[in-house]
């Protein structure tokens, strides 16, 4: 087998050796710099920033107050865990929560009925005059947030559940019933 030979001519041997010597200056001027560094002292030498504090041991031993932004922040949850909310009241607010909807595309909402008989709709986030802020829909109830304190108010209690759920009623019970909530629906019914 025969040895393969690299020509090189003396331009390309001129241009490797230039390279190397650029090379060589640039890590000479690095290792200087970090040599008067070092000799200026720990005085002189400019300390680096960590937030508002000026560090000014590099040994690295800090005190554990240095560190306590770093064990009070959560890196995992970038929003702030919520406040506790108050406890939920039962106050008269003067309204009748007549319907919910939770399954609406949009927000959940609620029909409301206040004192002189007036219906509306009011969706979560939206005021209702004269009460508050509605906060929340539930299937039963809606939350109020009235006076920095949330109120529950609570849709009216079905009658034909109070008595005894394995007995039904008769039919001429359930035909009165039956006339009864139809009568009720029209009388409720949103306008």
């Amino acid at each position: 087998m025969e040895a393969m030979e690299l020509n090189l001519s003396d331009r390309h041997i001129m241009a490797v050796n230039v390279l190397l010597f650029a090379v060589l200056a640039y890590f000479a001027t690095l290792a200087v710099n970090d040599v008067i560094v070092l000799r200026r002292g720990p005085a002189e030498a400019p300390a680096p920033r960590v937030g508002r504090k000026i560090v000014l041991d590099s040994s690295g031993n800090l005190p554990r107050a240095a560190y306590q932004a770093i064990v009070e922040r959560d890196i995992f949850n970038l929003v702030p865990p919520p406040a506790q909310t108050p406890q939920v009241v039962v106050e008269d607010l003067h309204l009748m929560l007549i319907g919910v909807s939770q399954t609406t595309k949009g927000k959940p909402f609620a029909i409301v009925e206040d004192q002189t008989g007036q219906q509306s709709v009011y969706r979560v986030g939206e005021t209702i005059p004269g009460s508050g802020k509605l906060l929340e829909v539930t299937k039963n109830s809606a939350i109020v947030e009235h006076a920095g304190k949330h109120v529950a108010i609570e849709l009216p209690k079905d009658e034909m559940n109070s008595g005894d759920e394995d007995a039904g009623p008769s039919p001429a019970e359930a035909s009165s019933l039956d006339a009864q909530r139809h009568r009720f629906m029209r009388r409720n019914r949103f306008h």
